[in-house]
């Protein structure tokens, strides 16, 4: 090997560490916040969770007081009980949010309804559940955009080369964002 060779190969060497101490340097320097944005994306997730459940438990009231007062609408309340059906029996984060999608569909046609419909919106069965409904979808809708903007943050401290070398070897992978579809208005009932 003559003096050239030799040169390159301590350069490249040289270069290597340099990078590899610079890697771990950035990703050390990275860490504390990688686990408390993850950490709070988390918690916002499970407190989605809890206000999907809890709405969940008010949507058989609402469909049987719109039932009540417009028989003819059976088919918007089967759709509505189905989607509940399935955000409670799925484990998968993309089917809850695929079913509180369909659920907010629902409730925008019910809130249509509501504004079409003469003293529905005064029938006190009705009344009662909506407030309650429209309180839990936005306090869910309030909820997904906070997840989502931690996510947002997350997946972009997780992106910078040269930490995002390390990052999915020590657990920090990519979290996936639900973006939120239409949802129900504040509606006045009183």
């Amino acid at each position: 090997m003559n003096v050239r060779t030799s040169r390159i190969i301590e350069f490249c060497f040289s270069f290597l560490v340099s990078f590899l101490v610079l890697s771990v340097i950035s990703f050390l320097t990275l860490r504390p916040a990688l686990k408390e944005v993850r950490v709070e994306a988390r918690a916002e997730w499970d407190g989605f969770i809890r206000a999907v459940k809890e709405r969940n438990e008010l949507l058989p009231g609402l469909t049987e007081s719109v039932k009540g007062f417009e028989p003819g609408q059976t088919k918007l309340a089967e759709r509505l009980l189905e989607a509940r059906s399935i955000s409670l029996r799925t484990s998968d984060p993309a089917g809850i949010v695929a079913a509180v999608d369909d659920i907010e569909r629902s409730l925008v046609q019910i809130e249509n309804l509501s504004r079409t419909r003469p003293g529905l919106d005064q029938y006190p069965p009705f009344a009662n559940y909506w407030r309650k409904v429209v309180r839990q979808t936005h306090r869910i809708s309030s909820l997904r955009s906070t997840y989502n903007s931690n996510v947002k943050f997350y997946n972009r401290l997780l992106a910078p080369f040269p930490q995002n070398l390390l990052t999915a070897a020590f657990g920090f992978v990519p979290l996936a964002d639900y973006p939120s579809p239409q949802t129900v208005s504040d509606v006045d009932l009183r």
